[in-house]
């Protein structure tokens, strides 16, 4: 997973070099905005930002706010204009909350950067590191064949504004509807995939309330660690298939704790 975050600041290495800060006395600052701080997936962003950071020779640093709240994101970013970094990147939580504050970075002169967020506006650019299309469609394909297009599924994003996991869902869906009409969804997406413990929860409700549930797609971290324990917990594991991406580690652990 480091090598992406080696190849995002490598991405704002190119920025600021073309921008001409590489030749400032004191060194660039690039604060990153993750969309919560605390969890294994933006620990290891953190780490990669530091180390090239080193490795560049620029003042290089992670914000990991305490909940996936588009509020702290604004908050965060308006702290770091207040202090005249160079470079703002930000993993957005909601793209439209954060257009104005973006605006206000880039009219001030500072060099803005998403990732995961193709639509932004006001930015210098954004970076994907996979197709949208490809890993929604890669999760419902795989879905289907677990599953053999029966029963009811679910899906989790980190939240209802997030703009890649949404599209990663969209994606998803839009694929089983046409490959597996008669597998329908057992409610309306859910925003708990960057919290175990909401997840888990969402879980729980969810196999009480359907019977035929039969799988859930996690775009989010937490959200495939959550939905796999509580189908643990349930005694249905194998009868309800949970997929999604996760940081290695964490799956381990668990995976290991629940053995």
């Amino acid at each position: 997973m480091k090598r992406n975050f080696y190849l995002a600041a490598t991405v704002i290495a190119g920025v600021i070099g073309s921008a001409g800060m590489a030749q400032a006395q004191d060194k660039p600052t690039i604060a990153v905005v993750a969309k919560v701080g605390g969890i294994p997936w933006f620990n290891a962003m953190e780490q990669g930002i530091e180390e090239m950071g080193d490795e560049l020779g620029v003042d290089a640093y992670m914000i990991g706010p305490t909940s996936a709240d588009p509020a702290l994101q604004v908050r965060a970013v308006e702290d770091l204009i207040a202090r005249g970094v160079d470079v703002i990147g930000v993993v957005p939580n909601d793209r439209e909350v954060l257009e104005p504050v973006l605006k206000k970075a880039r009219d001030q002169g500072i060099i803005v950067l998403t990732h995961e967020s193709p639509d932004s506006e006001n930015i210098d650019y954004d970076f994907e590191m996979i197709s949208a299309q490809q890993l929604g469609e890669e999760h419902a394909q795989l879905l289907a064949d677990t599953t053999g297009c029966e029963g009811s599924y679910a899906v989790y994003v980190g939240g209802l504004n997030v703009p890649a996991h949404n599209a990663w869902a969209d994606a998803a869906v839009h694929w089983l509807d046409q490959h597996c009409p008669d597998m329908k969804q057992a409610a309306d997406r859910f925003g708990v995939a960057e919290s175990v413990d909401d997840s888990r929860n969402t879980t729980l409700d969810l196999i009480r309330a359907h019977p035929d549930l039969a799988g859930i797609m996690s775009f989010g971290s937490q959200g495939t660690i959550g939905a796999a324990r509580a189908v643990k917990e349930r005694g249905l594991a194998g009868d309800i298939k949970v997929m999604g991406l996760f940081s290695p580690a964490r799956g381990a652990a668990w995976s290991t704790r629940a053995s």
